[in-house]
């Protein structure tokens, strides 16, 4: 059974033949009264203020959860980036080794075409030098036979005759 001040305040006892001071049974009443009323306003604060916390508490959890899923989030995108990252990085690898290994390639040959013509300049200097000495070969003996008084043959040449 719940009082009120008020109920407090307007109780009325029996008077008996020796009985309380209604007076001071009154005045006692009403401090009693005014104490419990102020345990209610208190109690009543109490309530609002354990209400209005518990509000907040759900509140921070709500942002708890916000957070942990936004880090959560985060942490995810972090990793897929990192995927990313090292695929890409691995393309990039492939890519200059492919490109590193054709210019390889390329420059092998270039050299191989150089070498072959440095061999076919080599065959055309000799056939060259060749043709001259034979040409050389060609004009002495012409000359030594149109003007022999000027180009006398050697002096092997001579003891062969």
């Amino acid at each position: 059974m719940k009082y009120t001040p008020r109920d407090i305040q307007r109780r009325e006892f029996e008077v008996t033949f020796r009985g309380l001071n209604p007076d001071e049974v009154r005045e006692f009443l009403r401090e009693v009264a005014s104490e419990w009323e102020e345990l209610l306003q208190e109690n009543q604060e109490l309530k609002n203020e354990v209400y209005d916390m518990r509000e907040r508490v759900n509140q921070y959890k709500e942002q708890d959860r916000i957070f942990k899923e936004t880090l959560m989030q985060a942490q995810k995108t972090r990793e897929e980036m990192m995927e990313v990252a090292q695929k890409e990085r691995e393309l990039i690898l492939k890519e200059a080794r492919f490109q590193g290994e054709e210019i390889a390639r390329e420059a092998q040959e270039h050299v191989a075409r150089l070498e072959a013509h440095l061999r076919n300049l080599k065959l055309e200097r000799v056939r060259f030098l060749q043709d001259m000495d034979a040409l050389a070969a060609r004009t002495k003996r012409f000359l030594s036979q149109e003007a022999p008084e000027m180009f006398p043959p050697a002096d092997i040449t001579r003891r062969l005759d």
